[in-house]
């Protein structure tokens, strides 16, 4: 029995150096399975968000809220930020914990990340992933915005790689993807793509 047992071993270990080793490059392909994460009101965030899951094909997650915010109700979008309140988020029906990195594109709101983004990293779902963020504003922002949204990451324990803003207003589509397609040169170039096609886990959202 011990001779075979042996024998199994060496068996195995030959086989093992035939097989060689991982290579780095394969290794990074394993573990480069990267999600969209995106809220949009308006749409503008979301002409970002087709962008860079068009080029970057990889899932998306799109964030919902159950809160009304059209018209007067435009009013709890205000209230959620001055009042740090947290959203009424609609389902999620991914698991987050098997993508890396995570790619977040939100608006800001007075200054901070909108609310349904805030509630939803404030659960931790997240927490020790590489994260690329993509904000979208309207021309009242600047470097006291980014440091805000930079200390909210890093106190989740979220590793920030990347770092980008787009300007919206008074902006047409085409200029919102040409914006988006510098992010990603500058941004994603050097990573590899996965092969699969784009997958929206939550389906499609209308309003914003």
């Amino acid at each position: 029995m011990k001779q075979r047992c042996n024998l199994f071993l060496a068996l195995a270990a030959l086989a093992a150096v035939a097989a060689g080793p991982v290579s780095a490059g394969a290794q990074a392909a394993a573990a480069w399975r990267p999600l969209l994460i995106y809220y949009s009101l308006t749409g503008s965030t979301r002409i970002v968000a087709a962008e860079l899951g068009r080029a970057l094909r990889c899932e998306q997650l799109e964030l919902t809220s159950l809160r009304e915010r059209t018209g007067f109700w435009k009013v709890n979008c205000v209230i959620d930020q001055l009042f740090d309140r947290d959203d009424v988020p609609g389902p999620v029906k991914l698991e987050i914990a098997q993508y890396n990195p995570i790619i977040i594109a939100c608006p800001i709101w007075i200054h901070r990340l909108a609310s349904p983004m805030r509630t939803f990293l404030d659960h931790g779902r997240i927490a020790g992933k590489e994260v690329y963020v993509i904000v979208t504003h309207q021309g009242n922002y600047g470097d006291k915005d980014e440091q805000s949204v930079r200390q909210f990451l890093a106190a989740r324990a979220m590793h920030l790689k990347g770092y980008s803003a787009v300007l919206t207003r008074g902006t047409t589509e085409a200029e919102i993807v040409n914006a988006t397609k510098a992010i990603i040169k500058r941004n994603f170039s050097e990573m590899e793509k996965p092969v699969s096609g784009t997958t929206n886990q939550n389906g499609g959202c209308d309003n914003e």
